[in-house]
């Protein structure tokens, strides 16, 4: 592919990915993305076969751009697993502020009855097969307890992140403005780390 194409096409991408994450994938024409992106409407079936296909294709740059910042976080954990719930939480509260593209992109397709996640099969298996090993040590060390499945964990650090975020105009009016005040998400984080650590 030309150098040119390749550039239409990663504006088509960021075009449809932004588009998408903020109406959803039935609130989205393809001659919408085509006008916003500066793009022919004919090109962007050239590229996507289907408005269906195009989507995936922006969850799957989601994605990869999600693991792309997940390597410096590795690193860190990989150095002391003992900081790894600590490193994890803060990572991905940076990633969804910095992105909330992408937890609106994931909102949208866990809405739809639709399977597009189902392009996503195995996409994040390097990340959790070094972040397993990392969290195992850390059983055998006693930094974590040991009848807290990986897959548990994980699942409780994703839904911490996410739900701060994806949550937090309704939670602020009905909680409490303190926990998305400067310092909530840090203090959020302290208590995670204190409830998932071993007891």
């Amino acid at each position: 592919m030309q150098e040119r194409a390749v550039k239409t096409r990663d504006r088509i991408l960021k075009t449809s990915q932004h588009l998408f994450a903020c109406h959803g994938y039935h609130g989205v024409s393809v001659d919408r993305i085509a006008a916003e992106s500066g793009a022919n409407k004919q090109r962007i079936y050239e590229y996507f076969k289907n408005k269906k296909c195009l989507l995936e294709s922006c969850l799957v740059k989601s994605f990869a751009e999600a693991g792309k910042e997940e390597i410096s976080m590795l690193k860190q954990i990989s150095d002391d697993c003992s900081n790894m719930t600590s490193v994890i939480l803060k990572h991905y509260m940076r990633l969804h502020k910095k992105h909330p593209d992408f937890w609106k992109l994931i909102s949208w397709v866990n809405l739809e009855e639709e399977p597009f996640y189902k392009c996503l099969k195995n996409i994040k298996d390097d990340s959790y097969s070094k972040l397993s090993i990392y969290y195992r040590k850390g059983q055998e060390n006693g930094s974590f307890q040991k009848d807290l499945s990986f897959e548990e964990y994980m699942f409780f650090l994703f839904a911490v992140t996410y739900f701060y975020h994806s949550n937090r105009k309704t939670l602020s009016n009905t909680l409490n403005t303190e926990l998305f005040a400067a310092h909530g998400a840090d203090r959020i984080i302290n208590k995670c780390v204190t409830m998932l650590s071993k007891v």
